[in-house]
């Protein structure tokens, strides 16, 4: 087997939009990935540094790892309407969705049942990024795109709105020739950079976790610094202002229907309906409501967190009331005196 052409066709009716295959290779960005941890860039996700010796060589997973094979799929939410539960609250593109954990995880092992038929006595095991893979620098490797200044893998057709899905086999599918990575095509190119509100991207390519706004409304469980919390506009969780201005996917995100409705006009009175309601639900009823999507992640008191970041942000003062008991919460109560600090402010 020296390609992937008996399941090219199922692929494709899976929704994949691009995929590539390499031999297993420490990965390329290894030394800058060491100086970004050590730079402690990753901020509290310190499981990061458990996975180092895995993410070095992939052959700590299975001894006869021999390839990778890299596959893409677009976010959904750009693809369909999906039953998200909210509709006005700004939302990271790919979290518009169930959590693609679930639906990516099953569409790649359904890859995997068929290459198990044609090859019943090999290895193969489907990962999504919940598995300690450096998916980008392999994806990068088998020309699944470029390494953008955003820190975002690019291809010149299918922009950057993905996500990467990964198969570990003990198959060779080493290449007669080696074919070089896609060049960078960002050119002089500093839209992202320029678009960051809390200049979290940097010069090295890499994200400053301490800084980026979806590191604060999604992985972390504290309170992000007040300063840089004032800087993060209308969002409520996640962040995709370094994607959307990207030149390379204008195309897609205007042949979009579901994200150019996003764009389309609303009133305060429907945002803060779903603020209320995120800041007056229990835990279990917003978790109830949320079920299997990305924005459980953040748990109650972090969608809290975020509901009064957006609210202090867009000085929506008719939510005060629903702000001031949280005066009284013990983790929240900061970020409460902030929020109404703010809105009494002129």
């Amino acid at each position: 087997m020296n390609s992937l052409a008996d399941v090219a066709d199922l692929i494709t009716e899976l929704g994949f939009s691009h995929y590539g295959y390499s031999a297993i290779t420490t990965p390329l960005s290894w030394d800058r990935y060491i100086q970004w941890i050590e730079n402690n860039f990753h901020g509290e996700m310190d499981y990061l540094k458990r996975h180092l010796e895995i993410k070095r060589d992939l052959k700590n997973i299975q001894s006869s790892a021999t390839s990778i094979i890299s596959l893409a799929h677009p976010y959904r939410a750009l693809q369909e309407t999906t039953t998200f539960p909210f509709k006005y609250l700004k939302t990271a593109l790919y979290a518009q969705d169930v959590d693609y954990h679930f639906w990516l995880r099953q569409k790649l092992e359904t890859i995997v049942a068929r290459l198990k038929e044609l090859h019943p006595n090999d290895f193969f095991m489907a990962s999504t990024d919940s598995f300690p893979i450096m998916e980008r620098d392999f994806s990068y490797q088998n020309r699944l795109g470029w390494i953008g200044r955003n820190s975002c893998l690019i291809h010149p057709k299918e922009g950057s709105l993905f996500l990467l899905g990964n198969i570990v086999t003990s198959v060779d599918l080493n290449r007669s020739e080696a074919l070089d990575p896609l060049p960078d095509f960002c050119g002089t190119c500093t839209r992202c950079i320029e678009g960051c509100p809390t200049s979290a991207i940097n010069p090295d390519k890499t994200i400053d976790a301490k800084k980026c706004i979806s590191y604060w409304t999604i992985e972390s469980k504290a309170n992000p610094p007040l300063e840089l919390a004032s800087k993060f506009k209308g969002l409520f969780f996640g962040c995709d202002i370094c994607q959307t201005v990207c030149p390379w996917n204008q195309k897609i995100l205007k042949r979009s229907q579901p994200y150019q409705k996003q764009l389309g006009e609303f009133n305060d009175d429907e945002l803060i309906a779903e603020l209320r309601f995120v800041l007056n639900s229990s835990g279990k009823q917003l978790l109830k409501i949320l079920h299997g999507t990305p924005l459980v992640r953040s748990g109650q008191r972090g969608l809290k967190r975020n509901a009064m970041i957006v609210i202090a942000n867009l000085k929506l003062r008719t939510l005060a009331d629903d702000v001031r008991p949280y005066l009284e919460h013990e983790d929240l109560n900061e970020m409460a005196l902030w929020c109404l600090k703010e809105l009494s402010d002129t």
